[in-house]
């Protein structure tokens, strides 16, 4: 045989090797895609569950104002992977809100449980809304009752509206205060060789701080102190109140409780009983054999009946005044909404089809639900100047601030006619910086150096070379400019001048209760209480809320799941669940999504990490 037949041989078994693989791939992926059609076709149809009896808050994750993905999503999941605990799980506040709503005047609940194990948390004024519900399902003449085996802070807030709070033996409260803690990188640039060039308008503008120092400053430090404290107090005459026991009696000074704690033996929940945290010390089989007959209904299973459905305008079949929903999420940026950021193009994309839907949808009104702690200004003023030309139609724009709205939030919160915000809201932060590293002196070290020609100082600037003083000078009067504008947005809004602003600006942080007395709200209150006033302002007395239509995106989420299946090093496993190590994660997030093509932020770094 010929060396050229049996090379003609070898490609053949090798064009048979190919194409059988190929076909095996074509194959699978064939497959993936209809299985993957008739999983999603089997999560979007509704489990039959038994809809009576004890509806069970088994909350896993975190309560968020707007989810990215819908109940769909995690059923999916499930069917996939199998039932586990998933605490990255967002759910909405006002679906979790509107299903409490329901059972209250349910007749087929007979109470509720509140099963907060991996409940990881809200801010306060998320968690004093869930509480307003369980408050009134209480007056309804129906229990609720707490059962964990350790509460956090956000889980003891709620725990404390129930009629009977359980704990197991070995069980604890951990209930010690609040903190706002930052990373500093200082130092660490300097030995990287890092060049920081900041800009800033503002003493209190303690978002660049980590960058320029390796410890907060004493200005950045008082501010914090002063709203951290009122937040703190805010929490303990709550739970003082459901728990009808003074603030000093369910959270002692440190001396007094460690001091109760050694006379209990070091007993957590021994400590807790004694203290009036909780009622009663029992384990999950006492427990289980206290409430044996009732029958359990999981939050995730109890539907919604038609008539309290989330409405979406395009369903709006009656022509029913509509006052529409719009919300602003997490870091303000240019782009779209994700997990954590308000994306512009979508918000302003939304507004905009709000505005040329009036007349077909009946859209008499706005509410503008924020929850960030700012971001891009070119992001910011985008969707302020698109609430703007929504106004010039003569649509009332009420804003109702959640957990913070802060800087670049409080920029696009200027453009309305109402402001409503809770006691426990975080805003304010009226400054505005720019910040620019560049990396010469860390390539120089390495043995690479940039050179060239340009025909200005103000041309050619990259990250390989030193801002020219020109540069610094035009980037600075662009930042003060930005102050004037922030400042005066402000005085036009709040009737004030820009030196009262100015006072209380400097990027300055408040709480609701402070910015209510120094005029940067209208009024206290909650979400309920915007759509009221936006009501009100529009005349109207029947109407039904427009909320937006949550885009699914199945391919993200098991893309994500999948992800987080995979094996992983006990380095990263101990890595991922450092707080730290997630702050860390979020403020390489943070710096990844500024993309303001001037460099100009208005943001409130520590507002965004209270815990």
């Amino acid at each position: 045989m010929s060396a050229l037949s049996v090379i003609k041989s070898i490609w053949k078994v090798i064009n048979v090797i190919r194409e059988t693989f190929l076909n095996l791939i074509f194959l699978v992926i064939i497959l993936l895609i209809f299985g993957g059609i008739g999983l999603i076709n089997e999560a979007q149809k509704q489990d039959t569950v038994p809809q009576y009896g004890s509806l069970v808050l088994d909350l896993e994750g975190v309560i968020v104002d707007n989810t990215n993905y819908n109940d769909e999503i995690y059923a999916l999941q499930n069917k996939i992977y199998g039932k586990k605990v998933n605490t990255s799980r967002e759910n909405s506040l006002f679906i979790l809100t509107q299903k409490i709503a329901q059972a209250t005047t349910d007749p087929n609940i007979k109470s509720i449980i509140l099963k907060l194990d991996n409940f990881v948390g809200a801010d306060l004024s998320s968690l004093q809304y869930v509480g307003k519900y369980l408050t009134k399902f209480k007056e309804a003449k129906k229990p609720i009752y707490a059962f964990g085996t350790s509460y956090n802070q956000s889980q003891y807030y709620l725990a404390s509206y129930a009629n009977k709070i359980y704990l197991t033996p070995l069980g604890s409260v951990n209930v010690y205060g609040l903190a706002a803690n930052n990373l500093y990188y200082k130092t660490l640039l300097d030995n990287l060789k890092v060049n920081t060039h900041v800009f800033r308008v503002g003493t209190y503008k303690s978002a660049i701080e980590p960058f320029i120092r390796d410890d907060m400053s004493e200005d950045a430090r008082n501010n914090t102190t002063r709203w951290l404290t009122h937040m703190w107090d805010n929490y303990l005459n709550d739970i003082s109140t459901q728990r009808k026991k003074a603030n000093s009696q369910l959270v002692p000074a440190p001396e007094t409780m460690l001091s109760e704690l050694r006379a209990a033996n070091g007993n957590m929940a021994q400590y807790a009983l004694s203290n009036g945290l909780v009622d009663v010390i029992a384990s999950s089989h006492q427990y289980e054999l206290e409430f044996t007959d009732q029958h359990e209904i999981s939050i995730y299973d109890y539907q919604l009946k038609s008539e309290n459905e989330q409405l979406v305008g395009d369903n709006n079949k009656s022509n029913t005044p509509l006052i529409a929903v719009v919300f602003v999420n997490g870091t303000i940026t240019n782009g779209e909404n994700s997990n954590n950021v308000a994306g512009s193009e979508d918000i302003v994309q939304q507004l905009k089809e709000i505005r040329k839907n009036l007349d077909k949808q009946n859209i008499q009104a706005v509410v503008l639900r924020v929850n960030s702690p700012g971001g891009s200004v070119d992001a910011s003023e985008a969707i302020r100047s698109e609430l703007e030309a929504l106004r010039s139609y003569q649509i009332p724009v009420v804003v109702s601030m959640g957990g913070m709205a802060a800087s670049g939030g409080y920029w696009i919160s200027t453009e309305s006619d109402y402001i409503v915000a809770s006691p426990n809201t975080i805003t304010g932060s009226i400054g505005i910086f720019g910040i620019i590293s560049t990396f010469e002196n860390s390539l120089s070290h390495i043995g690479v150096y940039s050179d060239g020609v340009s025909t200005s100082p103000l041309a050619g600037n990259n990250l390989t070379k030193n801002l020219p003083e020109e540069t610094n000078q035009l980037i600075q009067m662009n930042i003060n400019n930005g102050y004037q504008t922030f400042i005066s947005l402000v005085a036009k809004a709040r009737k004030m001048t820009t030196e009262q602003v100015d006072k209380i600006g400097q990027g300055q942080v408040w709480l609701g209760a402070e910015a209510d007395k120094i005029g940067l709200i209208d009024k206290l209150g909650d979400f309920d209480d915007a759509v009221e006033i936006a009501a009100t302002l529009a005349n109207l007395t029947d109407y039904k809320i427009d909320w937006p239509k949550s885009e699914v995106n199945w391919f993200n989420a098991l893309y994500s799941d999948m992800i987080a299946i995979l094996p992983q090093s006990t380095a990263e496993i101990l890595f991922e669940h450092l707080p730290e190590a997630k702050q860390l994660k979020q403020h390489i997030s943070l710096w990844n999504n500024f993309n303001d093509t001037q460099n100009r932020y208005i943001y409130c770094l520590n507002c965004a990490d209270v815990r």
